[in-house]
């Protein structure tokens, strides 16, 4: 291509991207595009060389990569299969695409064209990707996990119900009828047993599958609404419940949730109470270093070993007869701290109680909710 210096100039002006020409390893013009994306004037940077441009790390490779390619001038696009990055007046570096095409003037001189791409945006949306693609494998493997777990643990009711269909059928053949009531309600203890099962699994599998949708929500507020709707559970067992978060502390969750989560941790304080003793009940917050939330109580505890694998779907240490229950709260919780990008822990000593804390990310160290994993 033949061109005059003020076409060569009129081309670079009138990109869209940023633009700049090359001339004897200076910078000779700039368009307003690169003005705009590195935070520079033209002034400061006519005249100069492109190391200005450059992160530390690339400058001191650049000298070798320029003469390769004055040895073989070419149109090339740069950072298609590898990341390259660029430096901001501000320090900040960012990722771009990088085009470099040979110009000659009429006398026969090289110049070089560079075309800059920032991609920043491109990249967001990849790592959005990839995020909600290892999100869907993770709820693919759990629901996988759950399911085996689910179909295992219903082998039992539905064993009872088949065998006691037919004590019943058999009872009734020989008249004895107070034997047929009780394989009767021996059957219907154990649908009713199965029908939660089910009811856990589609629970879960809703959980797992569908994005939170976040709404700012007070704190305080929310455990008192939960600890209202346990009112009668709490009056019976005489429990208390103390909750000392004060009110305005703020956060963003999806509030069907977590209102969930804090009732299944309320309902399991009260469950696992030591007999004969009114169980104590504490919601508490820490605000530094990150947000903290804990629930604590006195109750009968676990072995520090069991303090993963009690988040596990259907994961019980202690039988149905004992403890009623589906075993699917906990793993209900640590599902919704997970999708939020919050942490859950537990802490406990068997018979000296147990403590729940949700850590939750704020400020600059709150993950950011996507419209890929989150929907208004």
């Amino acid at each position: 291509m033949n061109a005059t210096p003020e076409q060569l100039k009129m081309i670079v002006e009138s990109a869209f991207a940023a633009r700049f020409l090359i001339g004897d390893d200076h910078i000779l013009y700039v368009n307003r595009a690169t003005e705009d994306m590195f935070g520079y004037s033209a002034e400061e940077l006519v005249g100069g060389t492109v190391d200005i441009l450059l992160p530390d790390e690339a400058r001191a490779r650049h000298p070798a990569l320029r003469a390769d390619y004055y040895r073989a001038p070419r149109r090339i696009l740069l950072g298609v299969d590898k990341d390259l990055r660029a430096r901001k007046k501000s320090g900040a570096e960012f990722p771009i695409h990088l085009g470099l095409a040979p110009i000659r003037d009429e006398d026969g001189r090289l110049f070089v064209a560079v075309t800059v791409f920032d991609i920043s945006h491109h990249k967001e949306v990849e790592r959005q990707l990839v995020e909600r693609a290892n999100e869907l494998q993770l709820a693919n493997e759990r629901l996988g996990r759950f399911a085996y777990i689910a179909s295992h643990d219903l082998q039992e009711p539905l064993r009872k119900i088949a065998a006691f269909a037919d004590i019943v059928a058999a009872s009734i053949a020989k008249g004895d009828l107070v034997e047929a009531a009780h394989a009767s309600e021996v059957a219907r203890a154990s649908a009713l047993r199965a029908r939660e099962l089910v009811d856990g699994l589609l629970a879960f599998s809703r959980q797992v599958s569908t994005p939170p949708r976040l709404e700012t929500l007070d704190i305080r507020r929310e455990i008192e609404s939960v600890v209202s709707d346990f009112s009668e559970l709490i009056r019976q067992t005489q429990a208390r419940v103390v909750v000392s978060v004060p009110p305005g502390v703020l956060m963003e969750a999806d509030k069907p949730q977590f209102e969930r989560c804090l009732g299944s941790l309320l309902s399991n304080a009260i469950k696992y109470r030591k007999p004969g003793l009114t169980p104590n009940i504490r919601f508490s917050i820490r605000r530094e270093p990150e947000l903290a939330l804990s629930v604590a109580d006195d109750g009968i505890g676990f072995e520090p070993k069991y303090a993963e694998a009690i988040f596990e779907p259907l994961r019980r240490l202690h039988s149905f007869a004992q403890y009623p229950g589906t075993g699917v709260g906990l793993a209900l919780c640590k599902s919704m701290c997970e999708r939020h990008g919050w942490r859950i822990e537990a802490t406990s000593q068997l018979g000296a109680g147990a403590t729940f804390t949700m850590t939750i990310p704020q400020g600059e160290a709150a993950p950011k909710v996507s419209p890929l994993k989150a929907s208004a």
